[in-house]
């Protein structure tokens, strides 16, 4: 398994303090909101600003990987107990089950067993290894006649994503209603005399990975409980997030736009001001204001500066004026 990251030596005391404030913040707002989580409310739970949480965690990815590397998983317990588990048939409805409690509890854990994290190999290869287990306890209950032969192992992670959705939709008003409706699929898994054959097309593993790169948007209890909408409020004009002052001292710290065409400054600005507006109110990419541009655009430019060290440069100019 690819090794996750451990904290940096030689971090000061305070330095410490506010890492272990941001993992025990993050690892809360992670099990609520997913691995999608808003990081600065992250940020503001454990009482530091946004420009910590990026000197300590430059991505997401960085961040995600450090929660699950201090707290661990859940995969690998419920892993060695339905091992140990003789029937193929309890071996799977138990991983099954178990799954879906973590699932009712902890958001983040329910997006890495379904969909991992594209841009985190590490994070990745627990996705993976879950796919992988639970691949073999199918395997193993089809072979010993416990699963009918016409089912797809993909027929079965589409139950893990449907279970998925019924437990984020019934949380807040029937926080078991997932157990009844897992017991209902997995009575379409038995087989039985007389059973009505299944449809010839199941869906592919290329389209199961598709399937959990979509972008997930958050429920609606969650979005009722931002402080702010994601989307502007008609009439009420949208404030600029980035002062002339402080645009002024960032902007030396931005990709070069010499011989370029156009405002490529104002467009930076722009797309900054989006990338700020996004992670203040933790909406989905996909909901950006259309003011800021294409939400793509954005996505895609706010991954480059993550890796081209943009966010540091400009974070360095911030604490040296």
């Amino acid at each position: 398994m690819t090794a996750l990251p451990d904290a940096r030596p030689g971090l000061r005391s305070d330095a410490r303090r506010n890492r272990r404030r941001l993992l025990e913040s993050a690892r809360e707002v992670m099990r609520e909101q997913g691995l999608d989580a808003s990081l600065g409310e992250i940020a503001r739970r454990a009482g530091v600003g946004n420009a910590t949480l990026y000197r300590h965690f430059p991505t997401r990815e960085v961040l995600c990987e450090a929660v699950f590397a201090e707290y661990g998983s859940e995969l690998e317990e419920i892993r060695e107990r339905v091992l140990q588990i003789p029937d193929a048939w309890d071996a799977l409805t138990t991983w099954l089950e178990e799954t879906g409690a973590a699932f009712a509890t902890d958001k983040a854990f329910a997006d890495l067993v379904t969909r991992g994290m594209a841009e985190s190999p590490a994070l990745n290869e627990l996705c993976m290894r879950a796919m992988g287990l639970a691949e073999t306890l199918f395997r193993n209950a089809q072979r010993q006649g416990a699963v009918r032969a016409d089912v797809e192992f993909t027929d079965l992670m589409v139950v893990m994503y449907a279970l998925q959705q019924v437990v984020a939709a019934t949380a807040q008003v029937a926080p078991d209603a997932w157990r009844r409706h897992l017991a209902i699929a997995l009575d379409g898994l038995r087989p039985r005399d007389g059973g009505a054959p299944l449809p010839p097309v199941a869906v592919t593993f290329e389209q199961l990975v598709a399937i959990g790169e979509c972008p997930q948007p958050r429920d609606a209890v969650e979005r009722a409980a931002d402080p702010e909408p994601c989307l502007p409020i008609a009439g009420v004009e949208r404030v600029p997030a980035i002062s002339d002052e402080l645009w002024e001292l960032i902007e030396p710290a931005l990709p070069s736009s010499a011989g370029r065409r156009g405002r490529p400054s104002r467009d930076h600005r722009q797309t900054l001001e989006g990338i700020f507006w996004r992670y203040r109110t933790g909406c989905p990419w996909r909901d950006l204001p259309v003011e800021f541009g294409p939400w793509q655009t954005l996505w895609k430019r706010h991954r480059r500066w993550s890796a081209e060290g943009v966010y540091q440069r400009i974070l360095e100019r911030l604490v040296q004026s």
